[in-house]
């Protein structure tokens, strides 16, 4: 049983928490991780962008669009 309705619950919002403190790569973390080529590396702005727009994505549906079956018209 949820306690909001699946139709307000936005899929990035679950992913967020499901996902909190678990960076999408290890450069992305608090402590930075140990990246040989930080300071260098031009991929790390473009998973920034990836991940925001996954995320923004996400957030564009709710549970109910994936988890409830589909109403038919009667």
């Amino acid at each position: 049983m949820l306690a909001t309705k699946a139709e307000k619950i936005r899929l990035g919002t679950v992913i967020r928490l499901l996902e909190e403190g678990q960076p999408l790569v290890e450069c992305f973390a608090a402590e930075g991780g140990s990246c040989p080529v930080d300071g260098i590396c031009r991929l790390k702005i473009r998973l920034r962008r990836a991940e925001e727009a996954f995320l923004a994505d996400l957030d564009r549906s709710t549970l109910a669009d994936i988890a409830l079956p589909l109403s038919v018209p009667a």
